[in-house]
């Protein structure tokens, strides 16, 4: 019996050993954008969990590890040098927090897949760094062979990913490499709008002005219509009147109480112990032609095709609400799901 229960886990330590592997193919360039050049891009490798996952491939759904062809590092600098002048002053320095792909239920001819993708993107200049983007987010697919489509476009979606920074200014408080290993916390810890009681009343156009709570200055007057809806806000000075309009603004606080712009006016923005967020759904913040999964990720074409099919059999109705966050390093909703 002892001798069988050793060749039964010599077998279970074989099949482990040899277990099929999907490399990924980093092909294609990341395309740089003109007079935005780096001198190197690193990655520094967060993952709690290194394993991306081991899923069906082919008709035989034959169960492969999904794998870098050599390290993050070493392979997205290869896939990076090929396309970049290297001309740069700065590096551009990745966070991969989360990379994990899973499969799920079959409907018909086509399977569910998930990828999990969290990362982070931030420019180094000397031995300072400072932020420029990020995105946590799970991505559906629905495919007959979803688990080749998902490979296939994670180097997409990480290119896509990387020229979207390219378009950012980073944010200009430059922060030391102890700070950008949990940096959200450290942002937390430092924004006026986590730390006071109390808002400050006023206009604020975008997100880091609302964090910092440094409103627009200026004695300026919302102007509401017949329903109680802000629409724009004024004031005089000097016997000239300026304005500015409610789709302009990123939230404004009145007694104490903030509201946050969406696409269906404002709500009301709420804070607990993690964070600001609003109580709506995806219906009340996008237009229903509008995907919110390729808005926030700028992600267009062949990508946006077959990401997210699933997701679109899951409209929320009106009364179904949840509570949305603000990303405090981006200003973008946070959908965990």
């Amino acid at each position: 019996m002892k001798k069988l229960f050793q060749i039964a886990l010599c077998f279970i330590a074989i099949s482990l050993f040899s277990q099929a592997k999907e490399a990924i193919r980093f092909r294609g360039n990341i395309t740089r954008f003109d007079d935005v050049t780096y001198k190197g891009f690193k990655v520094l490798d967060q993952r709690e969990d290194k394993s991306i996952g081991v899923i069906p491939f082919g008709e035989n759904k034959e169960m492969k590890e999904v794998v870098f062809p050599t390290t993050p590092d070493n392979d997205f600098k290869v896939w990076f040098d090929k396309g970049n002048s290297l001309s740069g002053k700065n590096e551009l320095v990745l966070i991969l927090k989360r990379l994990k792909l899973s499969t799920g239920e079959t409907d018909g001819k086509k399977t569910q897949g998930k990828m999990d993708f969290s990362t982070q993107l931030f420019q180094k200049e000397g031995d300072k760094y400072k932020f420029l983007y990020k995105k946590d987010t799970v991505f559906s697919f629905q495919d007959k062979e979803v688990s080749e489509l998902m490979v296939k476009n994670i180097p997409t979606i990480f290119s896509v990913f990387i020229k979207k920074a390219y378009t950012l200014e980073p944010i200009q408080n430059a922060v030391t490499f102890n700070d950008i290993s949990d940096y959200e916390t450290y942002t937390k810890s430092n924004y006026e709008a986590f730390k006071s009681e109390q808002l400050k009343d006023g206009i604020y156009l975008d997100f880091t002005s609302f964090f910092n709570q440094i409103p627009v200055l200026g004695g300026y007057t919302l102007e509401k219509n017949d329903k109680g809806e802000v629409t724009k806000a004024i004031k005089i000075e000097n016997g000239k009147k300026e304005k500015i309009a409610a789709y302009k603004m990123f939230a404004y606080v009145e007694n104490g109480k903030a509201y946050k712009k969406t696409m269906s006016g404002f709500i009301e923005l709420n804070k607990n112990e993690n964070g600001f967020y609003i109580i709506a759904n995806r219906g009340h913040i996008f237009p229903a032609q509008y995907s919110s999964t390729y808005g926030m990720f700028g992600l267009i074409g062949a990508v946006a095709g077959t990401i997210d099919q699933a997701a679109k059999q899951k409209k929320m109705k009106k009364e179904d609400k949840e509570e949305i966050y603000i990303d405090p390093l981006t200003g973008e909703y946070d959908f965990q799901d």
